[in-house]
C-alpha cells in the first residue's frame, strides 16, 4: 500500500493495515429476504435519497451543529479483541496455551448503522481476524456483533448486532455528483477517544493510488487518524457518501474515503451470501504514463499496462505479456488502468470478456473466461492460535495466570476467548477483587476460582495509576 496505512487503531500496540481496492436496487441491498410463504419484504430500514441523487449544492445544506445532532446517533464504534502469533513476553510462569505468555489486542474503528435491526457497515481491515466483536452505540449501549460478510477486496465488512432492534439508520447517498470542494465532514472513534467529529472538503475525487484493488477514492482534508476506519464521510445534508479507510503516511490533510456506490453495488451479493465473488483475470497492471506512452509507441495515454501474468491464469492461457496494453473491454475503450479494474470488479467467474489490446503498436483482440477468485484465507496468526490454543484447551479462571508482585498479583497471560480478555492486560497489577486486597498470584487465582459464573470488580495498576475495571461473567 506504499505510503498509505490504514486508519484503525488498537490499545495494545496494534494497528492493521488496509488492502487498497435502492429503495430500488438499495432497499433490495438492505431489506430482509422475502418470507418462504411468499410475503411480501419488509420495508427497507434504510434512509436515503430518492433517486436520481442531486448534488449537494442543490439540496441545502443545514448549519453544520444541526447536521452533526441529525446524523451522531448513526455512528458506531467498533472494538475486536484479536490474538496475536505469540510474540515474545518477559518470563512468567509455565502456562496450558502453548508455554508462553500471551497478548491480547484491543483494536478500535468505526462504522454506521444501515439498518435498524442492527446491521453495520465498517471496513474490513477494521475486523481482520477477530474472535470478539463489540459495537457501541453514540447513546453509549453497547451489543456484541457478528460478521455477516466480508468484501477484502474492497475492503467492507457487513455486521449483525446481536438483540439489537429499532436503531436509527444512516442516509446513504451517492457518491457519483460529488466535486471537488463540496463539504464533508467525518465522525468516527479516533485513538478511541469517543464520537468525534471532523470537517473538510472533497480535495479530488477517483483518487489512483495504485492499490491494484480499487483505484478510485475519494480524497478529504477532513482530519482522518487511526481509528477513523469503517466510519462514515457525510455531504453536507447528512448522507453517506463514503467510508474513511485510509490516510497518508507521510502527509497532513490528505486522506481517502471509500466511495459509498461501490459499496451499494456489491451489498445485496455480501449480505445474502457473506462474500463477493469476481471473476478473476491472472494479471496486474498500471497506469500508462506520458512517458511510457512514448515508449510503447501508443498516441497518448491509454489503457493498462500489463506488469505481471499469473501463470496457468485466464491471461496466461491467452498468451498474455508483461508489456501488453489492454485498450478496450467489451466495447468500452479504457482510458485509465482504474477502468478496467472497475469492469473487472463487476464481473463474475465463467463470464467471458472480450478485450483488445495492443503489443508492438498492433491490436490484438481475444475473449477471455474467468476464473473463480480465490477465497479469502484468515492469516496465519490466526492459523497459528487455532493450532496452538484449541478451544478444549484447559484454561484458569477467568483465562488469566498472575504472579506475585509487590503489591497484589501481577497478570501474565490472558486466554484470548476468556471474560478478561481486552479488559486486563498483561502487565496490570491488580490490587483488589470485589472490595478486598488481592495477597499474591495464587491468591488471585483461587479467588477468581471461586468466583467463577459471576461479575468482577477489580481495581488495578495499570501503567503506574489505578483504575476500576469490571470483568463480566460468560
Amino acid at each position: 500500500m506504499g505510503r498509505l496505512r490504514a486508519a484503525a487503531w488498537a490499545c495494545v500496540g496494534f494497528l492493521g493495515t488496509a488492502p487498497l481496492a435502492a429503495c430500488d436496487d438499495r432497499a433490495a441491498a438492505l431489506s430482509p429476504p422475502p418470507s418462504p410463504r411468499g410475503a411480501a419484504s419488509a420495508p427497507c430500514s434504510v434512509l436515503r435519497a430518492e433517486s436520481p441523487p442531486e448534488p449537494p449544492a442543490a439540496r441545502g445544506a443545514m448549519t453544520l451543529p444541526a447536521l452533526i445532532e441529525q446524523v451522531r446517533p448513526v455512528v458506531v464504534t467498533v472494538t475486536t479483541l484479536r490474538a496475536p502469533s505469540f510474540p515474545d513476553g518477559r518470563a512468567g510462569p509455565a502456562l496450558p496455551f502453548d508455554g508462553r505468555v500471551q497478548r491480547v489486542e484491543r483494536a478500535i474503528g468505526s462504522g454506521f448503522v444501515i439498518a435498524e435491526e442492527g446491521l453495520v457497515l465498517t471496513s474490513d481491515h477494521v475486523i481482520g481476524d477477530a474472535f470478539g466483536i463489540e459495537v457501541q452505540l453514540s447513546d453509549e449501549r453497547a451489543f456484541e456483533a457478528t460478521v455477516v460478510g466480508r468484501d477484502p477486496t474492497l475492503d467492507v465488512a457487513l455486521l449483525k448486532l446481536l438483540g439489537a432492534g429499532s436503531l436509527r439508520v444512516a442516509s446513504l447517498g451517492s457518491s457519483a455528483p460529488v466535486r471537488p470542494g463540496d463539504g464533508v465532514i467525518v465522525i468516527g472513534s479516533p485513538f478511541g477517544l469517543g464520537p468525534t467529529v471532523t470537517r473538510g472538503i472533497i480535495s479530488a475525487t477517483s483518487r489512483p493510488m495504485g492499490t491494484g484493488n480499487l483505484d478510485g477514492f475519494l480524497q478529504t482534508d477532513a482530519a482522518i487518524n487511526p481509528g477513523n476506519s469503517g466510519g462514515p464521510l457525510f455531504d453536507a445534508t447528512g448522507q453517506v457518501i463514503g467510508i474513511a479507510t485510509a490516510i497518508h503516511a507521510d502527509g497532513r490533510g490528505i486522506s481517502f474515503a471509500l466511495p459509498i456506490d461501490e459499496v451499494l453495488e456489491i451489498l445485496p451479493e455480501l449480505r445474502e451470501t457473506g462474500r463477493v465473488d469476481r471473476g478473476r483475470i491472472g494479471i496486474s497492471f498500471q497506469e500508462v504514463t506520458s512517458q511510457l506512452a512514448r515508449v510503447l509507441r501508443l498516441p497518448g495515454r491509454m489503457g493498462a499496462l500489463i506488469t505481471e501474468v499469473e501463470p496457468e491464469g485466464p491471461g496466461s492461457r491467452l498468451g498474455f505479456r508483461p508489456g501488453d496494453v489492454i485498450t478496450s473491454v467489451e466495447g468500452h475503450r479504457v482510458e485509465h488502468a482504474r477502468e478496467l479494474a472497475r469492469m473487472l470488479r463487476r464481473a463474475k467467474p465463467g463470464d467471458e470478456v472480450e478485450l483488445i489490446y495492443k503489443r508492438d503498436g498492433a491490436d490484438r483482440r481475444a475473449t477471455m473466461k474467468l476464473d473463480p477468485s480465490a477465497p479469502h484465507e484468515p492469516s496465519s496468526s490466526w492459523r497459528a492460535l487455532e493450532d496452538r490454543a484449541p478451544r478444549d484447551a484447559e484454561q484458569p479462571p477467568f483465562g488469566v495466570l498472575a504472579s506475585d508482585a509487590l503489591e497484589g498479583a501481577r497478570i501474565e497471560s490472558i486466554a484470548p476467548r476468556s471474560p478478561a480478555a481486552g479488559r486486563l492486560e498483561v502487565g496490570d497489577v491488580v490490587l483488589d477483587l470485589n472490595g478486598a486486597p488481592v495477597r499474591g498470584g495464587a491468591d488471585l487465582t483461587a479467588r477468581l476460582g471461586a468466583a467463577a459464573h459471576k461479575d468482577l470488580l477489580l481495581r488495578v495498576r495499570r501503567h503506574g495509576a489505578p483504575r476500576y475495571l469490571a470483568v463480566p461473567a460468560r
